[in-house]
């Protein structure tokens, strides 16, 4: 089986307005209204989605000093794509007084009471943290009082510097905001502050795979700055994990598998020595399986690249466990299935993320269908791939590295705007 293609899509502002306009006529709505009115989860909400629901709830009850830092969203545009996918586009308004009545919770307008009162640091990291998740960058950079948008001219402060990154990833240029993530992992911030920093740059260039003197500067930066953190705990041992997770990435994009998979085994060592009790609910909970999802996302990856397609498909198990409503869950699932030659049940998986709804759904059919076209099933290809072309118009799918020539080859070029 073909490794299976990079689906992509256009990150303009001009491409979302297209996205959105075809979304709204595509006839695949999420089912899950967090990011749209803030609704309490059902069954096929994502991990992600949960977590920002109870990072809801802390913020108005006044715990949000016991948030922890989350894993970032896959899309700072979550509302605005599944308001769409409702047909719903007066939901995607830049100011949340704004949002449609009918479809907010009174979780929502307890969220817009609260921001609109006197806020204590971690009230007001916490409120930045869901405005974005909320797609509301302006009032996520006022929360914490971010007024210079300028990489020459922005201080990082100690108390919102991931915030301020978070915010200004919006508005300026990966590069630039790297580049002051690394100053700050180099400055006399407090070490906490600075491994976080470190952390950011680390995972944006593995995000590339870019092996960078950057990325290998954060990765010792991260290390030395952990060193001088607390060595025991919950949080000390789920940042161990999360640097672990870091650091493998440094030999990853170079293909050395072998110190990858010791470093990611070192990680899952420090995850599973604080297993949460299964019925054990709660924050602390959603931060063990929010790094245990990226770190088994991580696994499968490595494990496919390097063709040990069992072991992937092992490590897709424990996403479908952690979070069966996000779609990443379901290509993952999908691609290792089809690694594995199980190609129905790899239709399976890929149906299983067209049926979340939403423009995930664009991904999850022009996967099912190129396996259809691979296993002759051209009619049926074709229904997916226009499918996922009437939800996202503005994709382009580039063919795996170990694609060889032959059947689908000819669809995956056509695809490129």
């Amino acid at each position: 089986m073909t490794a299976m293609p990079r689906y992509r899509t256009d990150p303009s502002p001009q491409a979302l307005a297209t996205r959105l306009r075809a979304l709204r006529k595509a006839g695949v709505p999420v089912a899950c209204g967090v990011y749209a009115g803030l609704s309490t989860p059902v069954a096929s909400s994502a991990l992600h989605a949960r977590i920002t629901h109870a990072a809801a709830q802390a913020f108005v009850t006044s715990r949000a000093a016991e948030v922890p830092r989350f894993e970032a969203p896959p899309s700072a545009q979550l509302r605005l794509l599944t308001a769409a996918s409702w047909g719903r586009l007066d939901a995607v308004g830049p100011d949340t007084t704004t949002f449609p009545v009918d479809l907010a919770s009174e979780l929502w307008w307890r969220v817009h009471a609260r921001i609109q009162g006197t806020l204590r640091p971690h009230d007001q990291r916490v409120a930045c943290d869901l405005l974005l998740r909320l797609g509301y960058p302006h009032s996520a950079a006022a929360v914490i009082g971010l007024t210079v948008i300028d990489p020459r001219k922005q201080v990082l402060s100690p108390d919102f510097a991931l915030e301020q990154l978070a915010v200004l990833r919006c508005h300026l240029p990966s590069s630039a905001v790297e580049a002051m993530a690394l100053r700050g992992a180099r400055s006399g911030l407090p070490a906490e502050t600075r491994r976080d920093l470190a952390l950011f740059v680390v995972f944006r260039n593995a995000a590339r795979g870019a092996d960078s003197t950057s990325l290998q500067a954060a990765a010792a930066l991260a290390t030395k700055a952990s060193s001088e953190l607390p060595h025991h705990g919950f949080a000390a041992a789920l940042h161990r994990a999360r640097l672990h997770r870091a650091l493998a990435a440094v030999p990853f994009v170079r293909r050395d598998i072998a110190e990858t998979h010791r470093l990611l085994g070192r990680a899952l060592e420090s995850l599973t020595a604080i297993k949460p009790a299964a019925d054990q609910t709660g924050l602390d909970r959603l931060a063990w399986a929010d790094e245990a999802y990226a770190l088994h996302s991580f696994l499968a990856r490595t494990h496919l690249t390097v063709g040990l397609s069992q072991r992937a498909l092992g490590h897709t198990d424990e996403l479908i466990a952690l979070s069966p409503g996000d779609d990443r869950t379901w290509a993952s699932r999908g691609d290792a299935l089809a690694a594995c030659g199980q190609f129905e049940a790899a239709l399976d998986a890929y149906g299983r993320g067209i049926a979340l709804g939403g423009w995930g759904a664009a991904r999850a059919a022009y996967l099912r269908g190129f396996v259809l076209e691979r296993l002759g099933r051209v009619a049926e290809a074709a229904e997916d791939y226009v499918l996922s072309q009437r939800i996202d118009p503005t994709s382009s799918v580039v063919a795996g590295p170990i694609a060889p020539e032959g059947v689908g080859r000819g669809l995956v070029s056509a695809r490129r705007p």
